[in-house]
């Protein structure tokens, strides 16, 4: 590509266009010293544009010029010798706008992660902007029909795919080796994972056994198995995470203590076991008290991050919660009952399924925007998902080579970006 040459050149201000999506607002106290100073000193700072008139950099400047009626003005603007490329355009745009005036949080939060952390912010930045912006909408995916389209897997063992900040490889999560691979350098501050449930579904059907889907996971193991299973799986991921860390493996409710035992035996402090209460639950009459939740075990390793924004909860638990405000969410953010809607059975063709909704409270909770989580059993990309629109990445662990395709096709669906054999 040619590399980029400034020269000078002079517009008149009305023809230069602002973009719309400018994360910099100005107040009107700011607007009002802005002009101020330009009727002092006149334009010092010349605006930068694309070939296109698109102004980069001044977008105040050239506001404060047209409210002091000086919009059929020649001024002197910077322009480059080829037309930016979308990254260059951002970058550049939010690098210049570095200080002076206030973000407007819902425009930045459209901006890439990876180069707003390449240009300076910080975790701690970036959840200062997002905390309350960002939130799992999840998505129209429809899996059922998505994964019919896939006649023979495009993916096989042992590709490692980049997707935008995220990474997906196809393999054994209980190989070391493998997550290895997958992390090179980088580490882990979160494990999310939702393994087989060893309760005799067959994984290549899904719910209902509409559809062969050429799957090859056991979920019929011993007790023993299934233990020794679970426990490789933790060991490899707790290599490649940091000392700090949290721990989240949802289960069926019979295991719930088997966790508990293997969280003991591998230095990972128990902490609670999150409830997910499901809707839509059919119950069966013969059965004396039917399953209506979902359980998370969740622990720690050290001292994770966590975030702060309620300080006192019993303060906040007694006062009055309305609508209208953050306040009910920031609460029950706290609560290891998750009340997420499910969707209907016909939509689950992964057997253990989840929304991406469900995986908000923990993200939200537990990282920072930029963080890496591991999903050591990646199914049907739904953490993924969620952490794409909370702006964390997902680093995936998936055996089966159509789920690692679904996954795939799921992301491009959502982003519109496209994904990278590594």
């Amino acid at each position: 590509m040619q590399k980029l040459i400034w020269q000078t050149e002079k517009r008149t201000v009305n023809d230069l266009l602002p973009y719309s999506k400018n994360p910099r607002s100005i107040s009107d106290k700011q607007m009002a010293d802005l002009k101020k100073s330009l009727r002092k000193f006149n334009l010092v700072e010349i605006p930068a544009i694309d070939l296109d008139d698109k102004i980069i950099a001044g977008h105040q400047r050239v506001r404060a010029l047209q409210l002091l009626g000086r919009g059929e003005e020649l001024i002197e603007v910077r322009i480059p010798n080829r037309k930016l490329t979308q990254q260059e355009y951002d970058q550049y745009l939010i690098t210049s706008n570095a200080v002076g005036g206030d973000w407007d949080f819902e425009k930045l939060k459209s901006f890439d992660l990876d180069m707003l952390l390449n240009i300076g912010f910080d975790k701690n930045e970036l959840l200062n902007i997002w905390n309350e912006q960002l939130e799992v909408d999840g998505d129209d995916f429809d899996v059922e029909k998505e994964l019919a389209k896939i006649k023979k897997p495009k993916t096989k063992l042992g590709d490692l795919v980049q997707l935008g900040s995220h990474r997906l490889i196809c393999g054994d999560s209980t190989d070391s080796s493998v997550l290895k691979r997958l992390f090179g350098k980088d580490r882990a501050s979160m494990i999310y994972s939702d393994p087989v449930y060893n309760i005799q579904i067959n994984y290549n059907k899904g719910i209902g056994g509409k559809q062969q889907y050429g799957g090859n996971v056991n979920d019929s193991r011993s007790y023993d198995e299934y233990k020794a299973f679970l426990k490789m799986s933790l060991e490899c991921a707790l290599v490649v995470s940091e000392p700090n860390l949290h721990v989240f493996y949802w289960s069926d409710q019979i295991y719930i203590g088997l966790i508990q035992e293997l969280y003991r035996e591998l230095g990972i402090e128990n902490k609670r076991v999150c409830l997910w209460i499901k809707n839509s639950q059919n119950p069966v009459p013969s059965v004396a008290f039917n399953k209506c939740y979902e359980p998370c075990t969740y622990g720690i390793r050290g001292k994770p991050y966590i975030t702060q924004n309620i300080k006192n909860l019993n303060e906040v638990m007694n006062k009055e919660i309305t609508t209208g405000n953050n306040l009910l969410e920031e609460t029950l953010d706290h609560l290891d009952v998750w009340t997420v809607k499910r969707l209907s059975s016909k939509d689950y063709q992964h057997a253990t399924s989840k929304p991406p909704k469900l995986h908000d409270k923990a993200i939200r909770r537990c990282t920072r925007p930029g963080d890496i989580i591991l999903d050591s059993f990646s199914g049907s990309a739904s953490t993924m998902i969620a952490a794409e629109q909370l702006k964390r990445r997902v680093y995936a662990v998936e055996l089966e080579p159509i789920y690692c395709d679904l996954a795939i096709k799921r992301y491009e669906a959502l982003t519109g970006n496209k994904a990278k054999l590594l």
